[in-house]
């Protein structure tokens, strides 16, 4: 789900850092996957926010379908709905994973997130693809440790 406000920014989740699920430790969108009593993809998509965050957002917009690949490493096609929110993540209840904040598109590339999520974002913002970002956020380019430089904090 891309949630974005009127200040150009896109609510992004900070997934738990746990085995066995999609992304763990990442940055990603808000969502999840269809149930068994789910009438249509929207309504995947509006029940997932309100589980996830407690949001009712009947307003949803279709945007794209996107191929990510599973935990099993298989495709997996992925209906992206957009919605405009203007809240307070930190007034949200928060039921899985750790943190939700609003990101400007610009700073997104010096997270923990998944290139596609990030050409997604750019993509429903106007902006060009984002170009010299590594493959993976998880993996160092050559020469590169993967460590902060002394006296970097993130």
């Amino acid at each position: 789900m891309l949630l974005h406000n009127d200040a150009g920014a896109y609510l992004l989740h900070l997934r738990d850092n746990l085995p066995g699920i999609w992304e763990p430790g990442s940055w990603a969108l808000p969502g999840g996957g269809r149930e068994p009593g789910d009438r249509s993809l929207a309504e995947t998509a509006r029940r997932e926010l309100r589980e996830e965050t407690g949001l009712d957002l009947p307003a949803l917009e279709p945007f794209a379908v996107e191929t990510a690949t599973g935990i099993d490493g298989s495709p997996v096609l992925i209906q992206v709905f957009t919605a405009r929110w203007n809240g307070d993540p930190a007034t949200l209840h928060l039921t899985e994973g750790v943190l939700l904040h609003w990101f400007r598109p610009e700073v997104m590339p010096r997270l923990c997130l998944a290139p596609s999520t990030l050409e997604l974002v750019h993509r429903h913002a106007g902006l060009p693809a984002p170009t010299g970002w590594p493959v993976s956020p998880r993996e160092p380019q050559a020469g590169e440790t993967g460590a902060d430089p002394p006296g970097r904090r993130p």
